[in-house]
């Protein structure tokens, strides 16, 4: 059996956090009961080394996130590489659930994507609201966040 070795997004290149930083989405795949894949776009921001989103505690992902932890995460950035394929980041990782609300991170993502102060959703006050922590594991995709220079 490997060990698994978190990354540390210190570690993460330049270009991947910027990517991280900005106002693109990120879709978040996770694996249904099933087997089957289920992907939701979520807003993303970065704490620390870990990649955090906020979701509803009964939503697909969450029930999928509770039973299997682990999640890819795919951010496409507006730029084509020299080849013309779109840039994008994959990350792949393992989620931990909190427990409750958290209204500053919902606004900081609101002012991130929106502009906005206060985030327009109810998922903001509601009290089945959470965040999910995703540290990172691999990354992959195209871009120069795997590509040399």
């Amino acid at each position: 059996m490997g060990v698994r070795v978190a990354l540390s997004l210190s570690s993460l290149s330049a270009p991947a956090n910027a990517l991280l930083g900005s106002d693109a989405v990120a879709h978040v795949w996770t694996c249904n009961a099933d087997g089957s894949p289920q992907v939701s776009v979520v807003w993303v921001v970065v704490h620390g080394d870990e990649i955090l989103f906020g979701c509803d505690r009964n939503s697909r992902k969450a029930v999928n996130l509770r039973r299997d932890p682990s999640i890819v995460l795919s951010i496409e950035d507006d730029v084509r590489n020299s080849q013309g394929f779109q840039r994008h980041l994959v990350i792949r990782g393992r989620a931990t659930l909190g427990d409750r609300p958290d209204p500053a991170l919902m606004d900081q993502l609101s002012m991130k994507y929106t502009g906005l102060h206060k985030h327009p959703l109810a998922l903001r006050d509601a009290p089945s609201s959470i965040v999910v922590r995703v540290a990172i594991d691999r990354i992959s995709g195209v871009g120069p966040w795997v590509e040399p220079g």
